[in-house]
């Protein structure tokens, strides 16, 4: 006798003319993703609609962290409904396997729904990204025409710069720049040693490569965190010789437009790291939905398939 333990397992051998395949059926879970790609982004077009009905800038309504959690439960709901109609119908339309084993129907639709969520996950994953390089590569051609027209316009003066595509940056060099309350007076008053440096055009107007400079100074600024002396200096002299503010009164708005660029450049690094770790929570969640969704109605999908006896 062998040592082995024999395990028993209830077979049923197929008789007539059934021939035994795959328990597992690609075109019924194919047929189940795209379904469930379909669901969910017609139910993702519905709340969008809805969203942006109630979303107006000249009207009260809804704030935007209310819209944000309404935005991501709806996306919950469409995940969920989306992948349960996948799972359903895949269950539905997978043919018994009369392989000969019985009492594994349930796992069996269960793993078809679950095979339905994970095919439609990486389609959707697919779009997503596609969308994404759509738009990435259109932000870089329009940077690049951006860029282009520019350079075109190096010879314009600063105060005509007034298109949409301004930085942030450029608005606390219009703080900078702001004209002080004694104007030309303080100007006129000011030593030769307050204004070295400064061409006596930049002291009537400010040109645009003056403004451009001012801008990378700034920026750099943002970047490293602090403001190098020689770069704050300049900064002061050139901020005297355009608003007529004293040298002590130019540096000391220098620091505050300095401060306030760094506090503002920190709370939108820390407002896009929160917003992405929101994303990441909530696709997680959206996906983990999906999933039991498809899992649970292949099941149901299977016990009404066989409700008529049939084993698979």
């Amino acid at each position: 006798m062998s040592d082995f333990p024999i395990v028993e397992r209830e077979v049923i051998v197929p008789t007539g003319g059934e021939t035994s395949h795959s328990p597992f059926s690609w075109s019924a879970a194919i047929a189940g993703a795209v379904a469930a790609t379909a669901v969910t982004l017609m139910i993702i077009a519905l709340g969008s609609g809805i969203g942006l009905s109630f979303s107006s800038p000249y009207s009260s309504g809804p704030s935007a962290t209310t819209l944000t959690i309404a935005a991501a439960v709806w996306l919950l709901m469409a995940q969920s409904m989306g992948f349960a109609t996948g799972g359903y119908l895949a269950a539905r339309l997978r043919s018994p396997a009369h392989d000969g084993v019985i009492g594994e129907t349930t796992f069996r639709d269960a793993a078809q729904g679950m095979m339905v969520w994970a095919i439609g996950a990486v389609a959707m994953a697919m779009i997503a990204a596609a969308l994404g390089w759509a738009a990435a590569s259109t932000a870089t051609q329009v940077a690049t025409g951006a860029a282009a027209g520019a350079a075109s316009r190096a010879d314009r003066t600063a105060t005509a710069s007034t298109s949409p595509s301004a930085t942030p940056v450029d608005y606390f060099v219009d703080v900078l720049f702001r004209p002080g309350p004694a104007g030309a007076a303080a100007t006129a008053q000011q030593t030769p040693s307050e204004t070295v440096g400064v061409s006596p055009s930049a002291q009537a107007t400010l040109t645009a490569d003056t403004r451009a400079e001012v801008t990378r100074i700034l920026a750099r600024s943002v970047t490293q965190g602090r403001l190098d002396d020689s770069d704050r200096s300049y900064l002061a002299q050139v901020v005297a010789a355009r608003t007529g503010l004293p040298k002590d009164e130019a540096e000391r708005r220098v620091a505050e437009v300095e401060s306030k660029a760094r506090e503002t450049a920190k709370d939108a690094a820390d407002k896009t790291a929160k917003a992405g770790a929101y994303f990441s929570f909530w696709t997680f969640m959206s996906l983990l939905f999906g999933a039991v969704a498809a899992t649970l109605a292949g099941m149901l999908g299977g016990q009404l398939r066989d409700a008529e006896g049939r084993v698979a």
